[in-house]
């Protein structure tokens, strides 16, 4: 069906006919160009002098619309306040103001003021004078309020209030003059000697401590212990000595009497009196002194100057001073020789911690063992040669099973004394602890070698011995971690190494012969890849689980021609190990060179390594710290191998001598300082260059050098299940 349009009118049509061809009025037009402008912020307040204020325009038309426009800025009062043709404003003086925007002809105003806000006190003059106690001091004190940059403020109402027995001031308050400024006459204390506090204040808050030094009129010393006692540890045990640092001065105008009394006293009983030497005016001394042993329980050990009060003295306030042990029970253990067991059943509850002292007379090239077992609860074992650790989680051995079948073993069994610890986790007991020197079989240390790219035959067989000559030399192994539900990925230990998923015993060595720079320059790298660690002490590294060899094999060949193949590969061998390697962390490398100073005297803390080197020669040696470690800055080589110019032909220095390598006592102790176990027998004779009875006066000749063979990757520190969470970058 159509529908028809109903028709319109022709007089509406001709309408429509002149519209559409466009013969009507468009209507009224926007005028181009600025109708309106702003400020933003429409005020400010300012409270220091140079303060600024970024203020901004605003320029629009009539529908809204920004436009660019060129803006002027302008000050009413340049005095209070300047403003820059970017409209940035700054404070000048104290007052009031408009700033003005304009722009075509259109212009806006802001409020400007500048009100400064007290907000420093500065002492200009008249602080830590000297004066005689109870007389003015020879100037006044001169005080400055400032606003928050520097500028005086005036008007702000002082105060001057005298500490305890500090003297009066005159006047007690002042209003600051037209630069900030106010002043005082102290009179000091007449009751005391030495420092005396002047506290000067402004209502607005702020505050500050003026400081002088009362003297009497017929100069005098002033014996006096500054600080507290230094105690080499307040926990010693029943058998242990320490060492007290007490600090002593004269802080009066006139020299002390030639010899004074200083008065030791342990629980209010004096023991000793010391006499000490005269002091001048202003010297200090530090005197240390050994006290104990200590029987068991809680002591105090107090110092005191001129007890007797027979020298005229400022003040006597300062003559004493005291400190606090707690003395923990230690028993004696005493281990004859090889083959020698000792027996003890224990019991403790729950905290508690049993300290022994085991005294050995004669070095064993035999494994000690010490071992708990039986009874119930959880006790932890802890066992560390001579010293004994203010933390128990640095003893050298940490048996933390959750029953009480712990052990501990270590290798050799060495001359002088064993710090044995047993806490009670949870109460425990009864348990056997037995001591054993040689009887008791040691897990042996045992390094699975596996190549990723093999060299020849007669090449592998000599990468072979040098992996046997290592299990020789650590002779206990340090644990077993098992990958299985954490595999490490294939390419973790370097390119080409297969994933790991199994049980690691005790380290995974991985030796590719492969290309790295053609002939010379870098002969061979290593580096570890995983580290065992204590996951509840902040992941702290104890030892090595996996690591990497890549020797080049442009110069494998020349080395084994040369002999030089074996010392290479046992060289690094032990950075795997270890050595260089985790030495930081250990905390036992000091002054690093790498990312500090090239020249820095970097050395390495370990004590068995500090003790064999005084004893190869070095206790002569006067070049800086021992053990020194090669520095010079350089990645790679630096901070990562003994100093050559020291150890000449010693291993693991970075040159490598082609007539003889020595594997000293040294380096093999430094592995006992790490925590493992060592076989002494395995070490060279050796004396260091320059020393009696050394084998040569000087280091000449050529050498292998092994500069960069210590890799910068990653290292990952895992726990007994192979789980990690972060990464240790090398510097």
């Amino acid at each position: 069906m159509k529908i028809s349009s109903p028709a319109l009118p022709i007089s509406l049509l001709s309408v429509l006919a002149v519209a559409a061809c466009g013969g009507g009025d468009d209507g009224p037009t926007t005028p181009p160009g600025p109708s309106t402008i702003s400020i933003s912020p429409t005020t400010t307040t300012m409270t220091f002098i140079g303060q600024t204020r970024s203020f901004r325009a605003t320029v629009r038309d009539a529908a809204g619309q920004n436009v660019t426009a060129q803006v002027t800025w302008t000050s009413s009062d340049p005095a209070v306040f300047t403003v820059d043709a970017s409209g940035t404003v700054t404070a000048v003086s104290n007052g009031s103001g408009q700033l003005q925007a304009s722009a075509g002809g259109l212009t806006a105003n802001a409020a400007v003021t500048v009100e400064q806000a007290p907000t420093l006190l500065v002492v200009r003059s008249g602080g830590d004078q000297e004066g005689v106690a109870g007389s003015a001091l020879p100037n006044a004190v001169v005080v400055q309020v400032t606003d928050q940059g520097g500028t005086g403020v005036s008007g702000v109402v002082v105060s001057f209030a005298p500490g305890e027995g500090a003297g009066s001031v005159n006047p007690q308050n002042a209003v600051s003059d037209a630069d900030g400024e106010v002043s005082t006459e102290w009179t000091l204390g007449g009751g005391r000697f030495g420092s005396q506090s002047l506290r000067v204040s402004i209502p607005q808050g702020a505050q500050t401590i003026v400081n002088a030094r009362a003297v009497p009129e017929t100069p005098i010393p002033d014996l006096a212990i500054e600080g507290n006692l230094s105690l080499s540890r307040d926990d010693p045990s029943s058998l242990e000595t320490i060492d007290v640092t007490v600090r002593v001065a004269n802080l009066g105008n006139a020299a002390t009497p030639a010899v004074f009394p200083l008065t030791l006293s342990i629980d209010g009983t004096v023991v000793e009196t010391y006499e000490i030497d005269g002091l001048a005016v202003e010297e200090r001394v530090n005197l240390t002194y050994t006290l104990g042993p200590f029987e068991a329980g809680s002591h105090e050990i107090a110092f005191e100057l001129d007890a007797a009060g027979e020298i005229d003295e400022w003040t006597e306030d300062n003559n004493r001073a005291s400190g606090q042990v707690s003395v923990a029970t230690q028993d004696v253990i005493r281990v004859e020789g090889t083959g020698e067991v000792w027996s003890r059943e224990i019991s403790a509850d729950s905290a508690d911690v049993l300290l022994f002292q085991l005294q050995v007379d004669e070095t064993v090239n035999e494994v000690l063992t010490i071992r708990l077992a039986g009874g119930s609860g959880d006790a932890d074992l802890f066992l560390n040669y001579d010293k004994r650790p203010v933390d128990q989680f640095d003893y050298q051995c940490l048996s933390l099973t959750p029953t009480t079948n712990e052990v501990c073993q270590t290798a050799p069994t060495r001359a002088g004394v064993y710090h044995v610890a047993v806490h009670a986790f949870t109460r425990f007991g009864p348990t056997t602890m037995t001591i054993s020197v040689g009887d008791d079989p040691v897990e042996d240390y045992d390094i699975d070698l596996v190549f990723v790219s093999n060299g020849t035959s007669s090449q592998d067989e000599i990468v072979e011995d040098a992996v046997e000559l290592w299990e020789s030399v650590i002779v206990a192994g340090v644990g077993d971690i098992d990958f299985s539900d954490n595999p490490a990925p294939a390419g973790g230990c370097g390119a080409g190494s297969p994933a790991i998923g199994d049980v690691v015993d005790d380290l995974r060595l991985f030796v590719t012969i492969d290309s790295i720079d053609g002939v010379g320059s870098i002969l061979g790298q290593s580096t570890p890849c995983h580290v065992r660690i204590i996951p509840f002490l902040d992941d702290r590294v104890t030892s090595v689980i996996t690591g990497r060899i890549l020797l080049d094999e442009a110069d494998v060949a020349s080395l084994e021609s040369r002999g030089l193949l074996e010392a290479t590969i046992v060289h690094e061998i032990a950075h795997v190990l270890g050595f260089g390697t985790i030495w930081s962390d250990h905390g036992l490398l000091i002054n690093p060179s790498v990312g500090g100073s090239a020249s820095a005297d970097t050395h390495f803390t370990g004590p068995l390594a500090t003790a064999a080197f005084n004893a190869a020669g070095g206790d002569a040696y006067t070049g800086g710290a021992r053990v020194p470690v090669h520095s010079g800055g350089e990645r790679g080589i630096s901070d990562g191998h003994w100093r050559h110019s020291v150890f000449g032909d010693e291993l693991m220095t970075p040159f490598i001598s082609p007539d003889r390598s020595i594997l000293s006592a040294i380096t093999i102790e430094s592995f006992f300082d790490l925590g493992l176990s060592v076989n002494l027998a395995e070490a060279d004779d050796y004396r260091l260059p320059g020393s009696a009875g050394a084998a040569m006066d000087r280091i000449t000749g050529p050498v292998i050098d092994l500069s960069g063979d210590i890799l910068r990757s990653p290292v990952i520190p895992v726990d007994a299940t192979g789980g990690w969470k972060r990464v240790i970058y090398r510097r």
